[in-house]
């Protein structure tokens, strides 16, 4: 059953990859996010000027997990035509560690909140790749109540 796991998931970004692109920085994207949390990232663009974009990240001796809209929007300099400024904002889940520097418990918790995220992207014409900045302010509600504002990272992606 594993192997045909592994080829259902494959298939399946197959044809993720195919839906078309026209007007949009690129299809799919995957890569690194680094900086506060840092981890993997993944967004897909399934309009013109929409995109979901997921974020496995590591941060505060636990691991997150996100997910978020995004609206990008075109810059008005033609020069910068392949960058995209974006607003959007998600929902969030971890589990942190008694390690992390703001939580007095002990064991662990699940935390469970909301965010927001803004950024700027940029493709480099025939060249596979992104490079981007993004802000992404999130407050948990559940689990266990912080306000997480210092959220920031850079973000590098390969692109089909």
């Amino acid at each position: 059953m594993k192997r045909y796991r592994s080829h259902i998931i494959i298939v399946t970004l197959m044809f993720l990859t195919l839906a078309p692109a026209s007007g949009q920085l690129y299809g799919t994207g995957f890569g690194v996010l680094l900086g506060n949390p840092a981890g993997a990232t993944i967004k897909m663009f399934f309009s013109e000027r929409d995109a979901f974009e997921g974020i496995i990240a590591t941060s505060w001796s636990g691991v997150t997990a996100s997910a978020h809209y995004q609206h990008h929007f075109k810059m008005s300099d033609p020069k910068l035509r392949n960058t995209h400024w974006y607003l959007g904002a998600g929902i969030q889940a971890g589990r942190w560690d008694n390690t992390a520097p703001f939580y007095e418990g002990s064991g662990h918790v699940i935390p469970v909140g909301i965010g927001l995220a803004a950024g700027m992207e940029s493709t480099f014409g025939d060249y596979p790749f992104t490079f981007g900045f993004h802000v992404m302010p999130s407050v948990n509600l559940i689990g266990h109540f912080s306000l997480n504002i210092f959220q920031a990272g850079i973000t590098g992606r390969y692109v089909f």
